[in-house]
C-alpha cells in the first residue's frame, strides 16, 4: 500500500498557492514519513479511479483546475491532463460509481461542476459539461456572505447528488441524468441557521451531517418519496474543550462493523478541539458519544486505510498513524471532556489536506 497526500501551502489554506506545496507520498501507513514526489499549486482534496492507475486532484485556487496523474509508479505521477473547472477554490471531488463523472465542489464561488469522463478516465472536453451555481447566505457575516459548496454526495439510492453548502445552511438537490449531467432540483433540507454544514456521511436511510460553523452533528433522515430529508437528532460534535479560539468541525466517516462482528462506529475530527470524537452507531442509527482522542494540532481529513486510522495535521505539519483497532476500541470517557492519548507513529509533512491509497 502507498499513500498519497495532498497539500496546503506552508504557511496555510488561503496564503499564495505555488511555493514548493504538491503531492506528497508515504510508502506505508504504519510510517507516514512523506516525501514530495510531484509539485502542484494547491492540491487539497484527491480521489483514485477505481480500475486505473488515475488519480484525481483539485487544485484549490481562485481559478481552480482538476490535474489527472498517472501513478503506476507513484514515486513518480505523471500529469496526464489538466482542466480548467470554472470555479473559485476547488475543495472536493465526488466521483460517480462508473467512473464516468467527477463532481467539483468549489468553496468560494459556490458551483458545482460536472466533468464527464472517457472510458480511459480523462476528461472527454476541455471544460466542465456544466457548471451550477447557486445564490442565497447565512447569518454567520464572515463565513456565510454568499454560497459555499464544500462537498457532494450521493443521496441513498443513488438518483441525486446533494451539495453541503456550508453559506447557506442547505443541502442542495440536484437529479442524476442518464449520462451523470445533474438537473437542478431544489433543496434536500435546510439546517438551523449559522449551522454550516460540511461533509455528510450516509448509511441506509439516514445522513449524518457535520457542521463546521456550530460544532453540531446531525442526523438527518432521507425520504426517497420526497427527496427531501428532515433532522432527526443533533449532538456536540465533541464535549472535549477547546484548545485555541477557532473551532471548527471538519471531517466525519463512518466505520462498518460487520467485519469485524461489532456495531458500526461514526468517527468525526473537531479542529481547535484537536480532537477525533468517537460515537456508537445503533442498529436503527442513534448515535451515542463515547469519548474523543489527541489528533494533533489542525486535524482536517482522515482516512481508514488498512488497519490503520492515517490522520493529517494541517497546522502541525505531521501526519499520524493509528491502529484503527486502538481508535475502535476507545474507551468510554470517565470524566466529561476527557481527552485519551492513543499510541501512534508519525511523520512531517508540510499543511497535509487530504489522503488517499493508490
Amino acid at each position: 500500500m502507498t499513500l498519497l497526500w495532498g497539500t496546503y501551502p506552508a504557511a496555510g489554506l488561503g496564503t499564495p498557492a505555488g511555493l514548493g506545496e504538491g503531492i506528497f507520498r508515504s510508502a506505508v501507513p504504519e510510517s507516514p514519513h512523506a516525501e514530495r514526489v510531484l509539485e502542484l499549486p494547491a492540491p487539497s482534496f484527491l480521489v483514485a479511479h477505481p480500475t486505473l492507475p488515475l488519480v484525481y486532484v483539485a487544485c484549490e485556487l481562485p481559478a481552480s483546475q482538476v490535474v489527472v496523474l498517472d501513478v503506476r509508479r507513484p514515486d513518480a505521477p505523471r500529469i496526464v491532463a489538466t482542466l480548467a473547472t470554472g470555479g473559485a477554490d476547488a475543495c472536493h471531488l465526488l466521483l460517480a460509481p462508473d467512473a464516468l463523472t467527477l463532481y467539483v465542489s468549489h468553496y468560494s464561488s459556490g458551483d458545482l461542476a460536472v466533468v464527464p469522463l472517457g472510458m480511459d478516465g480523462l476528461p472527454r472536453d476541455d471544460a466542465p459539461a456544466q457548471l451550477l451555481g447557486h445564490a442565497g447566505s447565512g447569518p454567520v457575516e464572515d463565513r456565510q456572505e454568499g454560497p459555499h459548496a464544500h462537498s457532494a454526495l450521493f443521496a441513498p439510492g443513488g438518483r441525486h447528488v446533494l451539495v453541503a453548502d456550508l453559506g447557506t445552511d442547505e443541502l442542495r438537490r440536484y437529479q442524476v441524468l442518464a449520462d451523470g449531467l445533474l438537473d437542478p432540483d431544489g433543496i434536500a433540507a435546510i439546517l438551523p441557521p449559522g449551522a454550516g454544514p460540511r461533509h455528510v456521511a450516509v448509511r441506509g436511510h439516514l445522513l449524518y451531517v457535520t457542521c463546521e460553523l456550530d460544532h453540531v452533528l446531525r442526523t438527518l433522515r432521507w425520504d426517497p418519496e420526497s427527496a427531501t430529508a428532515e433532522v432527526i437528532a443533533e449532538a456536540p460534535s465533541t464535549l472535549a474543550a477547546p484548545r485555541s479560539a477557532e473551532l471548527q468541525d471538519a471531517h466525519v466517516l463512518l466505520v462498518p462493523g460487520a467485519s469485524r462482528g461489532a456495531g458500526d462506529v461514526l468517527l468525526v475530527s473537531v479542529r481547535g478541539a484537536d480532537v477525533i470524537s468517537v460515537f456508537d452507531v445503533a442498529p436503527e442509527g442513534e448515535l451515542t458519544y463515547r469519548g474523543a482522542f489527541d489528533a494533533g494540532h489542525w486535524p482536517r481529513y482522515f482516512a481508514v486505510l488498512g488497519d490503520r486510522l492515517v490522520v493529517g495535521e494541517e497546522r502541525g505539519h505531521r501526519a499520524r498513524s493509528f491502529a484503527l483497532a486502538d481508535v475502535l476500541g476507545l474507551p468510554a470517557e470517565q470524566g466529561i471532556g476527557d481527552v485519551v492519548d492513543l499510541p501512534y507513529a508519525e511523520g512531517e509533512i508540510e499543511s497535509p489536506a487530504c489522503v488517499i491509497e493508490v
